[in-house]
């Protein structure tokens, strides 16, 4: 585990910016708790991920284009194959 949140945070904010998904932008607008996943211990690329699909799911709900089939899809209305639950683990499956 990273020695210090800063750190993690940093690896955090790293792997975001990797997918194009500039953290300060999207955490000012719908905020992931990343404390939480910190203490939690998770991998800090784990953690990217997790808000990236927290922050399409809340994007998807604001422009109303968010999954009908399930409430806790976050891919947009319409989506091709199944249902990608918000929340998962490190395997891909949901949690």
């Amino acid at each position: 585990m990273t020695a210090t949140y800063e750190t993690w945070l940093e690896e955090v904010e790293k792997a975001l910016a990797s997918i194009n998904m500039p953290m300060e932008e999207w955490q000012r607008q719908w905020a992931f708790d990343f404390t939480r996943e910190f203490r939690s211990g998770a991998v800090a690329t784990d953690a990217a991920m997790k808000a990236n699909r927290f922050w399409w799911h809340e994007q998807n709900k604001a422009v109303h284009q968010d999954c009908t089939l399930s409430g806790d899809c976050w891919l947009p209305r319409g989506h091709q194959g199944r249902c990608q639950p918000v929340i998962q683990d490190a395997s891909g499956a949901q949690s």
